[in-house]
């Protein structure tokens, strides 16, 4: 059985895309190059190595753990199963982080991305602000070396600092932008969840405990000590947690602008929080 096939038995969605993902990645072929050589027989060795990582995904190993790497903002961006997988949703952070910060000409902007994982959303916002300067924060040590490794590949010119902790306690001064991808998941639904996800990819990354949105409420507290005058914060939500999140910060923050935001599928995605 083909290649697609068994993965389209399997019920793997995108069955021909995955396949031609691995034998590209395998066989280290551009996408032009690959289907140039479409009728080419792959060598022993590379045959065994797409062999292999075919029956990965068939154990539902998401496709992006198997090699290596993810493209999020036209980022190729390095991920382990010791972060969450970049999902295009998240870019929905970084292009109203990059639109404010055009729109208010801020120079130099202080960039906090908490919860980094990876560190594709503050790299993606680095990359677009030569002049700024990005903390990433995160609880794990282990996603800060993969973070690292983002930075040091991505945007080796730039400033950047990674600093193991929680949420924005080791910020100090007020700072032009926070962004935040942070679990939000009621623990009850892990188990509902696609197996790419519930076993593959990080717990601590997924779900927050019981309700969902524990970190993001507790994030949206220290807001109001953390952002300069004009600056903005731009937190993802599931679509569930849009109004008590909302609702929280214009309660607990002095705020000029509060907005829940979409994505391109209609859903509320993220809360924008723009500081008196």
């Amino acid at each position: 059985m083909a290649a697609t096939e068994r993965l389209e038995a399997a019920e793997i969605a995108d069955a021909r895309f995955e396949t031609e993902v691995l034998l590209r990645h395998y066989s280290d072929r551009s996408r032009a190059k690959f289907y140039a050589h479409l009728e080419d027989v792959l060598e022993a060795e590379t045959l065994a190595r797409f062999e292999s990582a075919l029956a990965r995904r068939l154990q539902r190993e998401p496709v992006a753990y198997i090699t290596g790497h993810r493209e999020f903002y036209k980022l190729d961006i390095h991920v382990t199963p010791d972060v969450l997988i970049p999902r295009p949703e998240s870019e929905l952070l970084v292009e109203t982080a990059l639109g404010h910060l055009r729109e208010q000409r801020v120079r130099r902007a202080r960039i906090v991305d908490v919860g980094t994982g990876s560190g594709a959303i503050g790299l993606a916002i680095l990359r677009g602000r030569r002049d700024a300067r990005l903390l990433g924060v995160d609880v794990s040590a282990a996603a800060l070396r993969v973070a690292q490794e983002n930075a040091q590949r991505l945007t080796p010119r730039r400033w950047h600092d990674w600093v193991q902790g929680d949420l924005l306690t080791p910020v100090r001064g007020p700072v032009e932008c926070v962004v935040a991808n942070l679990p939000y998941v009621p623990a009850a639904r892990v188990p509902q969840l696609a197996p790419e996800i519930h076993r593959y990819e990080p717990r601590l990354a997924v779900t927050p405990g019981t309700v969902g949105s524990e970190l993001i409420l507790r994030l949206v507290t220290q807001l109001g000590t953390r952002l300069a005058p004009g600056g903005i914060a731009v937190l993802e939500i599931d679509p569930e947690l849009a109004d008590e999140v909302s609702a929280a910060a214009r309660l607990l923050v002095g705020l000029a602008e509060v907005e829940v935001l979409d994505d391109l599928a209609g859903d509320a995605r993220a809360v924008k929080i723009v500081a008196g």
